[in-house]
Formats: C-alpha cells, sequence, structure tokens
C-alpha cells in the first residue's frame, strides 16, 4: 500500500487551530452525577453506542496534523465510523467497519485489511490505537493491567497508563461533562514516546 500523499495530507494541517485554544460547540451543562469508581464503571459499561464530534491534532517532533473528527461506534453489533476533514471542509480519511473487516478511504482510494491500525498506519504514517481507544476515550480500561488514577473528590479519571501493545501509553483526562447518566471528560492528551495525539470534543451523543 502506498503512503497518504503529501499534498492530501497537508490539508489537515492547520496550526491557527490548535486544539488548546479550540473552542467548543455548546452543550447544555448539568450537574455532575457523583458516582464511586464501582457505580462509574458499572454505569459506563452499559455505553454500547456513542458518537462524538470534535477535533483532534497529532503532533510529533516538530509535525502538528490537525483535523476535524467525527466518530461512532457500535459496540454491540461491532460497528463504526470514523471520519477526518480538513479546516476545508474536505474529507481525507473515512473509515466503515464491520466486525474484522474495515474499510478505508483515503486520498480518493478504497482499502480494506482485517488490522485496523496498521491499515491507518500505511497509508497514513499516523498511529492510532483505534480498538483500545474507544474504551480509553470513556474512561475505562482497556486490559485489566491498565491503571487508572481518579481524583480524589470527584473519583472521576485523571490519567490512565496502559502497556498497549507492548508500548507505554499514558492518557489524561479533562473537561468533564454530565452527558445523560455519564460523566464524560471532553478533552483528552494521549501519549507515547514522542507522539502526542489530542482530542477535544465538542460533542457528546449517546444513543
Amino acid at each position: 500500500m502506498t503512503k497518504f500523499s503529501k499534498t492530501a495530507f497537508l490539508l489537515l494541517t492547520f496550526t491557527t487551530l490548535m486544539l488548546a485554544g479550540c473552542s467548543t460547540s455548546p452543550q447544555k451543562t448539568v450537574p455532575l452525577i457523583k458516582q464511586s469508581t464501582e457505580q462509574r464503571l458499572a454505569k459506563l459499561a452499559q455505553l454500547k453506542h456513542w458518537r462524538i464530534n470534535g477535533k483532534i491534532a497529532f503532533i510529533e517532533a516538530n509535525e502538528r496534523n490537525s483535523a476535524t473528527l467525527l466518530w461512532r461506534v457500535n459496540e454491540i453489533e461491532k460497528t463504526q465510523q470514523l471520519n477526518l476533514t480538513s479546516y476545508l471542509g474536505i474529507n481525507v480519511l473515512q473509515l466503515d467497519s464491520n466486525k474484522n473487516h474495515h474499510l478505508l478511504q483515503v486520498d480518493g482510494k478504497t482499502y480494506q485489511e482485517t488490522n485496523l491500525e496498521a491499515l491507518i498506519f500505511s497509508l497514513t504514517g499516523l498511529t492510532l490505537p483505534t480498538e483500545a481507544l474507544s474504551y480509553w476515550l470513556k474512561g475505562l480500561p482497556y486490559q485489566e493491567a491498565d491503571v487508572i488514577t481518579a481524583h480524589p473528590a470527584t473519583q472521576l479519571p485523571e490519567t490512565l497508563s496502559s502497556y498497549y501493545n507492548n508500548e507505554l501509553w499514558q492518557v489524561n483526562y479533562a473537561h468533564y461533562k454530565q452527558i445523560d447518566d455519564f460523566s464524560l471528560a471532553t478533552r483528552f492528551s494521549i501519549r507515547k514516546d514522542d507522539l502526542l495525539i489530542k482530542i477535544s470534543v465538542n460533542k457528546w451523543s449517546i444513543y
């Protein structure tokens, strides 16, 4: 498979829209529900169908790439749709997954593979731990060895550490909002070695 063309990928790059300074669309402000860690985990285990709208940035060495993010996941049917769009409104990456079958459209061409992370990396050079990330975004451990530290007052996750694919990943959580019965973070910093992935969620949708 060929690398994602530089011309298309540069459309993702716009340092003036760094996530730290991005405004988010207003979502109804509701006081956070106080729950114990056990109560929170039990409740989140019921969250199987969700969507996020926001922005994502990949920062590594002197390279910064950002895009608008739309990600919809149905854990019951094991399907997902992921779209990355440039600030010009050009769709540069579109994923449609059904169980272990993944179709990825990049630069006007369609590719398919059973190993999603390897497929994304081979086409774009981006490291995106999609399988684990669907858990981490909810503040859930992907595997039993994952370590979560919680805020002493709110009991909501502040950090998560995971040895995923034999590499250490560290997730930091901020700006929680109450979405229906779920307390969910809207700002994430996900780091592995020199790679930093920043996600800013404008809107969580629960189904």
